[in-house]
């Protein structure tokens, strides 16, 4: 839970870089940066093919059933796999469809999964936040770019530079190595493509943010031996929130390969941005019977207040900045041998002169402020060989890896807090500037190693029938907070393929995640606390045909149980259970119409806890989420219409459920404009997000963040 790494909060000088600034240094420094991953793994090659990275297509297609379709997706220690193939639940956002949709933050992308719950966004909270299947995406593991992990929960990642959003739905302890049970996020980088890319695109929003941006890429040298891609993006104006809400933000990726002989290719790429928000920006809104603050004793919150209204100080600010690379060599060193070896490394800051608001029924409340600075630092490597071997009358998939990886938190020595005032929140105040500081991040607080040697196989008996195990030892070791854990995670799955396009399967999965930190709002405020085991069970179905594709999924997870006492006292004890039920599909009901639609069911329950919690619902899970997702073309006018749903079921906002946030559904619609000027391909996208402008709370942790208002986003694409 995202309360949980507040723990790292402390200081160093607020210092606001300006966005040309940003954009023009980035690319230099990107190009010393080693780069990533390939967008998907390198399948094994006959000997003497030309092994080369797997290539980004650009199309250009009208059937958007097509363009929003994946086959495959990249899933940690397995490698590349088809997902009818795959014995897990698994979601893939396409850029179409994010360009569309003109998705610019992760909980955007994911809007369309009901398995997906947003418990915080990027401008009236630190970072875009959700929950899978009820838990919270892991701060430390749960986000990786190309299969490999980085720190990214305090800063969202600019979408403009990936070209798919990933995300495996449930346990990924032997797929990822360590990470909370509920889910995966994995950002595919933009990749140099065969063809040439060459792409300006720029929006704005009724708030008065403007955004421009560039994508290039393609390949030169002999034989094309060489490949580039790179985005640049900038974008700063007022947010959706008036009277003192900004955003200003740039960020600058490039990638290369090059393709070194037929059988070996070395790839390197890197991204850096930076971006600040002010006047929005806080931990949260803690809703309690006093108002005041330190009053951590969940009550009746106050009515949910548009995202367009202010409630925190003009002078507020929160900033982060980042950079992250890394590099890969992928061999195809015999006929079905893959080997590979991958690195990538990243640097977050976030600087905050920002802070919580304590409120209770009737809008009293007060407002403080923090300022401080935390650094955090992530290496990870991977070494993995993939291969077919034959024995009798089965096929072995045969997969060996090892991998390590660690991670380094800072924070300021010197912590800086004020009171800035009380008021009520139908008339926020205007208080005085105390002028905190933000100081440097100058104290270790944690160094956490991770290392892990896994093993797969992939049994293919006959046509029909799957059977794959597969087995990780783990091990994480923190030197500044003194444990020292190892445990075996285990996989087991089978697959029943009765005809060609549809697949059931059965799976067994066990997590290891990273003990969590006690947040600086709790008594006990920064003690880490051990790893925490989980297992997982599902059963599944998917179909994929040609006008259609279906997917079922019944689960259930158990996982350690954290949260915050009434006595303010953050523990790690008992256990929780999540059985669920998850049903999606889309369909071309007609060559014009498409739709898609998704549906979770969710029991998830406190089993083992203290007496006041037992047998309660985990806080933050509601029973049943829906979203639908439609579009229709207007014949070959060049016009396509589109409108989303999306219903989030009432949830507890504390372990004890004595107070609870009611459900709410959002309305979306949007029109695009396809054409051709002076002979270049140009769209035009005009789209309404909570076209009804409904006021929610979101929620995570016993606190809450508004929801975003109605914006409107008129946006424009070229593709020379």
């Amino acid at each position: 839970m995202e309360t949980t790494l507040h723990s790292a909060a402390a200081a160093a000088p607020f210092r606001r870089h300006r966005l040309d600034t940003a954009l023009h240094g980035a690319l230099f420094s990107l190009a010393l940066s080693a780069g990533t991953a390939h967008a998907q793994q390198p399948q094994p090659q006959a000997a003497g093919d030309v092994a080369t990275l797997p290539t980004v297509t650009v199309t250009s297609s009208a059937d958007a059933h097509d363009d929003y379709r994946a086959d495959n997706a990249s899933l940690g220690a397995f490698g590349n796999k088809s997902l009818l193939d795959t014995p897990y639940s698994v979601d893939v956002v396409t850029r179409d469809l994010m360009d569309n949709q003109q998705a610019a933050s992760l909980v955007q992308a994911l809007k369309n999964d009901a398995s997906v719950s947003v418990t915080s966004n990027n401008i009236a909270g630190l970072s875009s936040q959700i929950a899978v299947r009820g838990i919270t995406l892991d701060l430390l593991n749960g986000r990786k770019i190309d299969g490999l992990n980085i720190f990214g929960w305090s800063g969202d990642l600019p979408l403009e530079h990936f070209e798919q959003v990933q995300l495996l739905k449930g346990a990924g302890g032997f797929l990822y190595g360590f990470a909370q049970p509920g889910g995966i996020v994995n950002f595919i980088s933009k990749r140099p493509t065969n063809v040439p890319v060459r792409s300006v695109f720029s929006s704005v929003t009724n708030g008065g943010t403007f955004l421009l941006g560039g994508d290039l890429g393609g390949r030169f040298g002999p034989d094309d031996r060489f490949g580039y891609r790179t985005t640049i993006v900038g974008e700063e104006g007022d947010s959706y929130v008036k009277d003192g809400g900004h955003v200003k933000r740039g960020s600058a990726s490039l990638a290369l390969d090059w393709r070194i002989l037929p059988n070996l290719v070395w790839s390197v790429d890197g991204l850096a941005m930076d971006r600040v928000v002010k006047g929005s920006s806080g931990w949260g809104l803690f809703p309690n019977a006093s108002g005041e603050p330190g009053d951590f004793t969940a009550a009746e919150p106050p009515a949910a207040i548009r995202g367009s209204k202010r409630i925190y100080s003009p002078f507020t600010s929160y900033e982060t900045r980042s950079k992250v690379y890394g590099t890969s060599l992928d061999w195809g060193f015999a006929e079905n041998w893959n080997a590979r070896v991958q690195y990538r490394g990243s640097i977050l800051d976030r600087i905050y002169l920002n802070g919580s608001i304590y409120a209770n029924a009737a809008g009293n409340y007060t407002e403080e402020q923090y300022g401080g600075t935390d650094r955090f630092k992530t290496d990870d490597v991977i070494g993995m060989v993939t291969g077919k071997v034959k024995t009798g009358f089965i096929t072995h998939d045969l997969t060996f890896g090892l991998q390590y990886g660690r991670i380094r938190s800072y924070y300021s020595g010197v912590s800086n807090y004020a009171v800035l005032g009380s008021g009520n929140l139908a008339n926020p105040g205007s208080f005085d500037n105390p002028g905190l500081s933000a100081e440097p991040a100058d104290t270790l607080g944690s160094y956490t190693a991770q290392r892990a040697l896994f093993i797969s196989d992939t049994l293919h008996l006959g046509e029909h029938w799957d059977v794959v195990v597969g087995v990780r030892r783990n091990n994480i070791k923190d030197t500044v907070n003194d444990y020292d854990k190892s445990a075996t995670t285990p996989t087991a799955a089978l697959i029943f393929k009765p005809l060609p396009w549809l697949s059931t399967y059965g799976s067994y999965v066990e997590s290891l995640e990273q003990g969590s930190t006690a947040p600086l709002t709790a008594a006990n405020a920064r003690e880490v606390f051990g790893p925490i085991k989980s297992k997982q069970m599902e059963l599944g179905v998917k179909a994929q045909r040609e006008r259609w594709s279906a997917n079922a999924a019944l689960f259930r997870i158990k996982r350690g149980l954290t949260y915050t006492t009434s006595s303010n006292e953050f523990t790690q004890d008992g256990e929780a259970r999540y059985d669920g039920l998850e049903l999606g599909g889309n369909m071309r009901v007609t060559p014009l119409w498409m739709v898609s639609a998704s549906v979770l069911f969710l029991n998830a329950k406190n089993e083992t806890a203290s007496e006041a919690i037992a047998g309660k619902r985990v806080d933050g899970t509601p029973r049943q989420q829906a979203s639908i997702y439609t579009e229709y073309r207007l014949w070959d006018t060049g016009f396509t219409l589109s409108a989303g749903m999306q219903y989030y079921g009432a949830r507890p906002i504390d372990p004890a459920n004595t107070v609870s946030l009611p459900s709410y559904t959002l309305f979306d619609a949007g029109v695009r404009y396809t054409t051709r000027v002076a002979g270049k391909r140009t769209t035009v996208r005009f789209n309404v997000d909570n076209l009804t402008n409904k006021a929610y709370w979101l929620t995570s942790a016993s606190y809450l963040t508004q929801g975003a208002p109605r914006v409107f986003k008129l946006g424009a694409q070229i593709d020379f």
